[in-house]
């Protein structure tokens, strides 16, 4: 039986960061991305609070996901975090994206804006969650 356990403060910090992130990322390149999505303002403001609460929802899962991924590595590092969230960006984020926007006849443009939010703030999400991890006392 592994004495492991989820790192609560990590996770919670991870989702922190892609959240903030994906706010700065959005209004970064609110205008290419919503030209890109072909809808107004208007029509995405319906959603209201509920599009920012399963953001951060989708944060807490991914920076979770992040931190079981770390369990199975000797120590759970920065380095390690990081690298975590590149690989799972690049092979699991934006493979999956550009196979369902290519069936759902996405531009390219909104295809690279989001797979760049995807890879950027993975890679921040597992270096946060891999930094708080490393610096938790190993359970005995």
């Amino acid at each position: 039986m592994s004495n492991r356990r989820p790192n609560y403060v990590g996770i919670v910090a991870g989702a922190i960061v892609l959240f903030v992130f994906g706010a700065i990322w959005f209004i970064a390149l609110s205008g290419p991305w919503l030209a890109a999505t072909g809808k107004t303002k208007a029509e995405l403001d319906v959603y209201g609070v509920w599009a920012y609460v399963i953001a951060f929802c989708a944060g807490l899962l991914v920076s979770y996901c992040f931190d079981n991924m770390l369990w199975h590595y000797e120590s759970g590092t920065a380095g390690k975090g990081l690298q975590v969230g590149i690989l799972t960006g690049v092979c699991i984020y934006t493979a999956m994206l550009f196979n369902l926007g290519t069936f759902e006849g996405r531009s390219i443009a909104l295809l690279l804006i989001d797979a760049g939010y995807g890879l950027i703030g993975f890679a921040l999400t597992g270096l946060v969650v891999g930094a708080i991890r490393g610096r938790m006392k190993p359970v005995s």
